[in-house]
């Protein structure tokens, strides 16, 4: 199959639309990159919340990638039944998801469990109820270096890491970093931005161990700064979009080495109006909390995106061509983590032919 139209599927009369399609041998190829940009597959500790799937984890595990982060229970259940070796609930819970995870550890002891804390008022909540179990907890301090999002910025954080430090029911993992903000499209520019935003993290760890705390580790970054980090050599490296990728991070990260993996499928199903052509790619097939266009459509490149529904699509297309309702079209999403989540499953195809379908076990919060 020619690089061209690696996407298409030669029995397109298999598939219904709007579907999602995954392309393993692009999955492991950008397994492979992830590992080559790290250096090292021990320092990788990637995110599952893109796919949410067992097939792609374990293609990872096959790889020696043994450690994940994830974003809700629901993850860190499809985790556990993975079999992996550490899981990072990456969010700051709550009371309940604290519950689980102790649950979990007591239930799992093959498999190391951790979290993040950016408070004092949740550390204590933290260690209260590690006590009250006879158990200790493992917690990453999570450090806000200018996303503005979560954590606790570096010069308030020495503090709370030592209260962590010397707490007997929890164990301090180290630091976790997420620099989401950091997004020029320029490497260099975003090499530098990078360095610069992390000093403060630098002497955050200088200032801990002068006072006898030990940072074990520390965990940079996501899928826009994994180039940049990967070239500290002392640091753990997350990321997760790389698995499947998208349009969106391909415009930041355009020198990338990873490929499109995750394809989405619609057909045409009317032609209302000279030239506007309307396809079955609503807000539920397709992430859509940006705007106007959500994806690029193979074959329509140039088309002006006018509106979008919960089941439909519509588009101008000025150039000749011989469309006919029913004729199915390839999509890239711009981004490819919450339009994985619309789907409970996934088609997959290897040199054109179709495979077996893997499920989205983690589409849910609760498990």
């Amino acid at each position: 199959m020619s690089e061209i139209q690696w996407y298409r599927a030669k029995d397109e009369t298999q598939l219904i639309t709007p579907g999602l399609l995954i392309y393993p041998d692009r999955v492991k190829h950008n397994i492979e990159s992830m590992i080559e940009v790290a250096g090292d597959v021990n320092r990788l500790i990637p995110h599952v919340k893109t796919y949410k799937m067992q097939a792609i984890v374990k293609l990872q595990m096959g790889y020696g990638i043994k450690e994940f982060k994830c974003a809700t229970i629901g993850e860190l259940q499809m985790l556990i039944a993975c079999g992996v070796q550490h899981i990072l609930l990456a969010i700051q819970p709550t009371k309940a998801k604290v519950i689980r995870i102790l649950d979990a550890q007591q239930k799992h002891p093959e498999i190391s469990f951790s979290t993040l804390v950016d408070n004092s008022d949740s550390l204590t909540l933290f260690s209260t109820l590690a006590k009250a179990r006879n158990q200790q907890l493992n917690l990453w301090l999570d450090i806000n270096n200018g996303m503005n999002r979560t954590g606790i910025v570096p010069e308030f954080a020495k503090a709370l890491y030592m209260q962590l430090f010397q707490d007997p029911n929890l164990n301090a993992m180290g630091l976790h970093v997420y620099d989401g903000h950091i997004r020029p499209i320029e490497l260099q520019k975003r090499v530098d931005q990078c360095n610069s935003d992390f000093q403060s993290i630098e002497q955050l760890i200088n200032a801990i161990q002068k006072e006898g705390g030990i940072v074990p580790e520390h965990i940079t970054g996501g899928s826009p700064s994994f180039y940049p980090h990967s070239l500290r050599k002392t640091n753990r490296l997350s990321p997760g979009t790389t698995l499947l990728w998208d349009l969106g991070y391909k415009k930041i990260w355009q020198e990338s080495p990873f490929l499109h993996a995750a394809v989405l499928v619609t057909r045409l199903i009317s032609k209302p109006n000279t030239n506007i052509f309307c396809f079955d790619l609503g807000h539920k097939a397709v992430a859509s909390e940006m705007p106007l266009p959500r994806v690029e459509i193979f074959g329509l490149e140039g088309a002006v995106h006018k509106g979008q529904s919960e089941e439909h699509l519509i588009v101008e297309y000025h150039k000749p061509n011989d469309f006919k309702i029913g004729d199915l079209f390839y999509a890239i999403p711009y981004h490819i983590c919450p339009t994985v989540a619309k789907y409970s499953k996934a088609y997959t195809l290897k040199d054109g032919e179709l495979g077996s379908f893997w499920e989205i076990e983690a589409r849910d919060y609760q498990a």
